[in-house]
């Protein structure tokens, strides 16, 4: 008896921790509503940066990166000097963009449209916390924080 009433007591903890965020943590919100917005244009969020567990990347200009997801499942992309478009697939906490298909422009040395599209496209999960959307990169590789356009 006390076996089981552990192992529900553990399994418990196990599923708050992974619906929640940490102590001290403002909550996360994984509704598909709350990355798409109600407008029929979507919303649009420029994104601020990139951490990994071996570096972090800023955005060097949030509004030559953005990503808009309307709520019919089509996305619009801006990577620095290009363009893109695709469609994109959202449920309760996870989400799948693309493929993305984009103009072709040289962008200027230095740009990261390269590495942000590739990112992008790898997203496999997301929340929101504190107004900002969280891209969750698969395998621990890092988590892309965005910003709501104004």
């Amino acid at each position: 008896m006390i076996r089981r009433v552990l192992g529900s007591l553990g399994a418990a903890l196990l599923v708050g921790c992974a619906a929640g965020a940490r102590d001290g943590e403002p909550p996360r919100d994984r509704a598909p509503a709350a990355v798409t917005g109600a407008s029929p244009g979507g919303k649009v969020w420029r994104w601020q940066q990139t951490a990994t567990p071996l570096e972090t990347i800023e955005s060097p200009a949030p509004e030559h990166y953005t990503l808009e997801l309307a709520p019919n499942g089509r996305l619009l992309v801006r990577a620095d000097c290009n363009r893109g478009t695709g469609r994109y697939r959202v449920a309760e906490g996870t989400i799948a963009l693309g493929p993305i298909a984009t103009t072709r422009r040289s962008c200027p040395p230095g740009s990261l449209d390269a590495r942000y599209l590739a990112d992008l496209q790898r997203a496999a999960a997301f929340f929101l916390q504190d107004g900002s959307l969280h891209l969750v990169l698969p395998e621990d590789a890092g988590t892309m924080r965005f910003a709501p356009e104004r």
